[in-house]
């Protein structure tokens, strides 16, 4: 039963089973709330406007601002569908008026061309309300007594990489079943004990769907299937602040042949928190964020010299086992100067450049100091070499090991331990933000939408917490379920 007002009801639960989440008490008074506290027009960019009413030659029908209204009271209340959201406009006076929409409303068709068509303008609307809601966040922290566990919560900053499922062929079941069940036949035919047949099927497998390219095959939440993946950075009370999707030309500057989803996911993830990080505190004038936290998928000499240069304070990313493998070679010492030695004759190595590949470090090259070259590669004449090889004895260094190793924090010390705690914030915050029916499951292969869905869902989230601060309701900052509970 949703009832809309006291003489009002609508029983339709019998009918539409999707709609259980909507089963909250008198949402009026939640829509009063948010109508006392809330103007979702100090926040439209002005190129938005532009954009929505000089998109066609005649006047709109609709303010941009009623359908915006309408959109976020879609996600509030979790309706599933643009369909069933025409359906409560058309029913309840009450959310026509919230909306300022007269006797008509739009249809399915125009909310759908609108997320399409001002997809740009909705993350732009939400980048607009990003830097208000950081203020809040700070008002809040400060306080906030010296003994709160919350207290600092708005100073970091904490990155994490998901996916969009939506319903490919691709993700059906059966397509892997089928493909597993075909390498387990081969494998019998071979009689190989050394065969993977899950590891074959995962390399046979397309790289991305036919429906939509955009949507590749990755390891997302523990599993692997065809996502729309997308980076999301939160401050340590889980408020979303940045969302960015990866596009082709991240995929084309990273390695794409993997033997394990595993490798896939370790790679994507690490080569992504520059592209996502870089843009985010670029638009921000004085970054108030001292720490910075992400688990040990992150961690590699380039990202720890990336953090480095944004002058966060601290660290908090696990060491990835994977990265401590053949980082350095056996020779230790080095000179005043940093140069490697010898561990023979303490002889200095020769400096011979630098070097990068596509998964690797920015790294520092020497040779040893009794090499010569030999066509285009060099060769060792020492007698008694400190290393068997080939060529010439060749040591790495990598100028960011030493904060990759005290990134201004002892790792298993007690501060880094209560600190790394926080990092559950962004886990708690993906799950609510995929509870959402448009976003758990996207009933669209057209990423645009999909896209668009997610940023007005985090608007949702924003929102949620202008109203908290407005009311001195700050516990309430990362709950619209708690909000509208206390709306009732």
């Amino acid at each position: 039963m949703f009832c809309l007002s006291e003489s009002k009801q609508l029983n339709f639960f019998d009918q539409i089973s999707e709609l259980n989440n909507l089963s909250f008490q008198k949402p009026v008074k939640f829509l009063k709330l948010l109508k006392d506290n809330f103007d979702i027009n100090t926040f439209i960019p002005t190129s938005f406007v532009n954009n929505y009413y000089s998109n066609i030659g005649c006047g709109r029908n609709f303010n941009l601002s009623s359908v915006l209204a309408s959109l976020l009271i879609m996600h509030f209340f979790n309706i599933p569908t643009v369909s069933l959201l025409c359906i409560f406009l058309s029913l309840s006076s009450e959310i026509r008026d919230f909306c300022q929409f007269d006797d008509c409303v739009p249809d399915e068709s125009f909310f759908s061309r609108f997320k399409i068509s001002f997809e740009k303008d909705i993350a732009n609307l939400f980048d607009a309300m990003v830097p208000y809601i950081i203020d809040i966040c700070s008002q809040m922290d400060e306080s906030l007594p010296s003994s709160s566990t919350a207290k600092g919560l708005s100073s970091m900053l904490i990155y994490d990489t998901s996916g969009l499922k939506p319903k490919v062929k691709e993700n059906n079941p059966k397509t892997l079943v089928s493909e597993i069940n075909k390498q387990k036949a081969f494998a019998k035919t071979i009689n190989n004990d050394n065969f993977n047949p899950y590891a074959a099927a995962y390399k046979n497998m397309p790289k991305q769907s036919s429906s939509n390219p955009n949507i590749k095959l990755d390891f997302v939440n523990g599993h692997f299937g065809y996502f729309y993946k997308f980076g999301l950075l939160t401050n340590g009370f889980g408020i979303p602040l940045h969302i960015h999707f990866f596009d082709d030309a991240f995929y084309s500057s990273v390695s794409s042949d993997f033997d394990t989803p595993e490798d896939q996911k370790y790679t994507f993830d690490n080569a992504s928190l520059k592209p996502v990080l870089a843009p985010f505190l670029n638009s921000l004038p004085n970054s108030k964020f001292k720490y910075f936290l992400a688990d040990s998928e992150f961690d590699s000499y380039d990202n720890f010299g990336f953090l480095k240069s944004c002058n966060f304070d601290k660290v908090f990313i696990p060491l990835n086992p994977r990265n401590s493998k053949g980082m350095d070679s056996s020779i230790q010492k080095v000179d005043s100067d940093g140069t490697p030695l010898c561990p023979l004759t303490q002889d200095p190595f020769l400096p011979d450049g630098s070097c990068k590949g596509k998964t690797r470090s920015f790294r520092l090259k020497y040779i040893c100091p009794k090499s010569v070259r030999v066509g285009s590669n060099y060769k060792c004449l020492c007698e008694t070499p400190c290393k068997p090889t080939k060529s010439t004895v060749t040591c790495y260094k990598y100028p960011h090991k030493d904060f990759r190793l005290y990134p201004g924090i002892q790792r298993c010390s007690q501060e880094w331990e209560e600190t790394y705690k926080h990092r559950a914030a962004i886990e708690r915050t993906l799950a609510s933000l995929k509870k959402n029916p448009a976003v758990e499951t996207p009933r669209t292969v057209n990423t645009t939408s999909m896209r668009s869905d997610l940023y007005l869902v985090a608007i949702t989230k924003l929102i949620t917490v202008i109203i908290a601060h407005a009311i001195d309701k700050p516990q309430y900052l990362r709950s619209i379920k708690r909000l509208l509970k206390f709306a009732a």
